[in-house]
């Protein structure tokens, strides 16, 4: 083996290594939300408006709509991704949606 492949063998090892210690991001998807944040505050996108969900430096995440279950007593939340990049305020591109998740009919909103 030349001196060469034993460098090359030697940083794909610890390249996969990394990649497979590295932690995995998960979405942030929430029972409710706590607070209104202003969304689409960017110019583009869609028109200004309050909503409830939380904030990030990189966009916002709402809840777009929440369904019902009566006989279930659970909430469902539609959360959508803003898109607003606040370290580029003239850079927002319409909303997308970012997942759901089912809740007791007791979280806030």
């Amino acid at each position: 083996m030349t001196r060469w492949t034993t460098v090359a063998l030697s940083a794909l090892a610890t390249t996969s290594l990394i990649v497979a210690t590295a932690p995995s991001a998960h979405a942030d998807r929430r029972c409710g939300a706590s607070s209104k944040i202003v969304i689409n505050d960017g110019e583009g996108g869609e028109a200004q408006s309050s909503v409830w969900g939380h904030e990030h430096t990189t966009g916002d995440h709402y809840i777009h709509h929440i369904t019902r279950s009566l006989e279930n007593r659970t909430k469902t939340y539609y959360w959508y991704a803003d898109n607003d990049n606040k370290l580029l305020p003239s850079r927002d591109e319409r909303d997308t949606p970012y997942g759901y998740i089912t809740c007791p009919d007791t979280s806030t909103p």
